[in-house]
């Protein structure tokens, strides 16, 4: 063994010495290929679709399915928070109070939950503000454009008459929301549900309007909502769940960016098995005539085609070790960069796993065109030029 593959070292090293460009040529194609795997196999990733999730605030609205405006009993929403899968859980009731020119009225969200800070953090509500409303059982934050149009200050106390209960519900102005938000954010107050229920009539008390669930993995957003409706489909009366449209655009958004990586991917491992099999074919057609000499001096087919081996593990595995350092080096640049949306960029284990198959398979296809030219080899072919 050891008496055949020294002779094949030393033919692999003088056909190095021959044509070192076009060896470094297929080394940086499979380095820049592998670079591109690595990276890309990054972003693709299906874990970012979690982080993506959160970056938007992925979340299902959870509703009556009989009826469009209907309520539906506070213990679903409770039942809610303990199913698995469900990060948190915040719903609420809703109130209408008259403003004070009597053409107007305010709507009234009375939020409870686990989810209600973050939501309200998202109506553009900072901590302080946050702290001075659960401080207060009776306090209200209002939206921009219905504190101007009902002329709400800061500071305000009311008692006015709810229109749907008919009962007098007391309630300060805590702050006024900045702008923003959205139309309907913007035209509405958020109370307190626990207070607010406190308050209604029996044949209103403990009931919902909507809940809004955020599901611990947006990735299986789907499969959660799919639970939801499982879970409350004999109740009385069963619920539905539907993703919020720009968790559903967003994370459709981000599946089709996957989608195209994972073609770039593809195409790009194409164009280099290309590169490799165009070269190798004419680089052993150009070899021909040397190799026919060789075969006339005692170095057999055999021999010479282990050589070849020889000379091409070595470009592929220097090519492939630099495409791996080159890709890791990309990725902990990008990563500072990304990590606000995608959280720490990684590439994940089945990216290097599948790379040692796919360059063995590079390597096979690669050598078939070759293997013939040394299969069909005689010592006469040293006359072609």
């Amino acid at each position: 063994m050891l008496s055949t593959f020294h002779p094949m070292a030393c033919i692999a090293w003088m056909r190095v010495a021959e044509q070192p460009q076009r060896l470094l040529y297929l080394a940086a194609t499979l380095a820049v290929c592998t670079l591109a795997w690595v990276v890309l196999s990054a972003f693709s990733s299906p874990f970012l679709a979690s982080r993506v999730g959160m970056a938007v605030n992925a979340e299902l609205t959870v509703a009556n399915a009989q009826a469009q405006n209907g309520s539906f009993p506070l213990r679903h929403a409770l039942r809610m928070e303990e199913m698995p899968g469900v990060s948190r859980v915040s719903y609420f009731g809703l109130a209408s109070l008259p403003c004070g020119d009597g053409r107007s009225s305010l709507s009234i969200n009375a939020y409870g939950g686990s989810g209600v800070d973050t939501l309200l953090r998202g109506r553009g509500a900072n901590q302080e503000t946050l702290d001075r409303w659960r401080s207060k059982r009776t306090g209200l934050l209002v939206g921009a454009d219905a504190a101007a149009r009902c002329n709400l200050k800061p500071g305000m106390s009311l008692t006015p008459r709810d229109q749907l209960s008919g009962v007098e519900i007391p309630v300060t102005i805590v702050a006024i929301l900045p702008g923003g938000g959205g139309a309907l954010d913007d035209r509405i107050a958020y109370g307190h549900y626990d207070y607010l229920n406190r308050l209604m009539p029996d044949e209103r008390s403990d009931q919902v309007l909507r809940a809004r669930v955020v599901g611990e993995n947006a990735a299986t957003l789907s499969a959660l909502a799919r639970s939801i409706d499982l879970a409350f489909a004999s109740s009385d009366p069963p619920l539905q769940a539907n993703p919020a449209s720009g968790t559903e655009s967003a994370l459709g958004r981000f599946g089709q960016v996957q989608a195209l990586l994972g073609l770039i991917m593809v195409a790009m491992a194409t164009c280099a098995l290309l590169v490799w099999v165009t070269v190798l074919a004419h680089m052993v057609t150009q070899r021909r005539p040397s190799m026919a000499v060789l075969q006339s001096m005692g170095f057999g087919r055999g021999l010479q085609f282990g050589a070849l081996i020889i000379e091409l593990g070595a470009v592929i595995t220097v090519g492939a070790l630099l495409g791996v350092l080159g890709g890791q080096g990309v990725i902990a640049l990008l990563t500072p960069r990304v990590s606000w949306l995608l959280g720490p960029l990684r590439a994940p284990d089945w990216a290097f796993a599948s790379l040692l198959p796919a360059l063995l398979l590079l390597a096979a296809t690669a050598l078939v065109w070759p293997a013939l030219h040394v299969r069909r080899l005689k010592p006469i072919d040293h006359l072609q030029s």
